[in-house]
């Protein structure tokens, strides 16, 4: 119980000492935006341009033996640019991790309408982990998402787009394994398609989805549910999203069929849905229902997400997660802290 008492006091702090924080930046937003515009004129253009996202987090959960604290969660820099708005290139590196090197591609655009990428990025399936990690609305993305996601891959995409941008089909051959350093280990392809389209505009617009990756997999050993496997797979996600005005509706479904060589075939899926509500110009209020069936490869998990996010300036951000498992106690749940910076 004492424990408990020190922990929930430690949790209230973290949460006083960032609303403080939040006063300070309402405060400093004006002088802090004009600056790191005036910085971002020197390192931003056409050919050339850099940019960051630094995060800090404080995680916390009741009668966790360990772990409990603060942790750089994101530390990152990104370069890219175009050359004749047709040749383009992109780097992203983090600090925090090994390797080190999260995307490194280059991408030509032979029309308005098509680009052919390869290179290290990510595949074109999630919906959710297509987002990039400072825009992300809770602490971390869904379970489905981190258990069945086909993450960053080595491979060649093509993109087109229809007129007025209406549909977008993205297709792509990887050599699905993620990325190690080193070329495909067992000589077979992940082959992904994907549909996209889009209605309206301003304050009012809606995507709708679907993204289909099958492969055969030589590649025995531990890991992530897409990867340690002999056999093959089918993944298919569907999902959508809609902001009416202040209001956001989101979300995501993914289904995985596997044939192993050896053992039972099955079936793990997942989905995540979103609420999102806007309170003032710069904070949204979230609310997430997040499950996973993992059909005996991993564990079944159900949990209720409610988030409060906002910027207090165009290159800050503070979000504040509580993840609370149904299936499991009150000791059992997480609140998640994170301060931000991005450019």
């Amino acid at each position: 119980m004492k424990y408990s008492i020190n922990l929930i006091t430690s949790i209230l702090t973290a949460v006083i000492f960032l609303s403080m924080s939040t006063n300070t930046f309402a405060q400093e937003s004006v002088n802090f935006e004009q600056q790191v515009e005036n910085l971002q004129e020197h390192l931003k253009n056409d050919y050339f341009s850099f940019g960051i996202l630094l995060q800090g987090q404080a995680d916390f959960q009741l009668e966790r033996n360990a772990g409990n604290g603060f942790h750089a969660s994101k530390g990152r820099f990104k370069m890219g640019g175009t050359f004749n708005g047709k040749f383009g290139y992109k780097l992203q590196a983090t600090m925090l991790k090994s390797p080190s090197v999260l995307d490194a591609n280059a991408y030509y655009r032979p029309s308005s309408k098509v680009i052919v990428k390869a290179g290290l990025f990510k595949s074109p399936f999630s919906h959710e982990y297509l987002t990039g990690a400072g825009s992300v609305l809770f602490a971390g993305r869904s379970t489905v998402v981190n258990r069945l996601g086909l993450k960053r891959q080595l491979g060649l995409q093509i993109d087109t787009y229809t007129s007025g941008k209406t549909f977008r089909f993205t297709g792509g051959v990887f050599n699905g394994n993620g990325y190690n350093g080193n070329s495909n280990d067992d000589n077979k392809f992940l082959y992904i398609g994907r549909v996209e389209s889009y209605f309206g505009d301003g304050a009012s617009q809606t995507k709708l989805g679907v993204s289909l990756a099958n492969e055969t997999k030589d590649t025995p050993g531990s890991g992530n549910l897409s990867t340690g496997y002999v056999g093959h797979q089918t993944l298919l996600t569907t999902y959508a999203s809609t902001t009416q005005g202040k209001l956001l509706l989101d979300g995501e479904f993914i289904n995985a069929w596997r044939n192993p060589e050896l053992g039972a075939d099955s079936n793990p899926y997942g989905y995540y849905v979103t609420a999102g509500y806007f309170v003032t110009e710069n904070s949204r209020l979230l609310a997430r229902w997040d499950a996973f069936e993992g059909d005996n490869l991993a564990q079944d998990t159900e949990q209720i997400l409610v988030g409060f996010n906002h910027s207090p300036n165009k290159f800050t951000k503070l979000k504040f997660t509580y993840s609370f498992p149904t299936n499991d106690g009150f000791d059992q749940s997480n609140f998640f802290a994170i301060l931000q910076v991005g450019f």
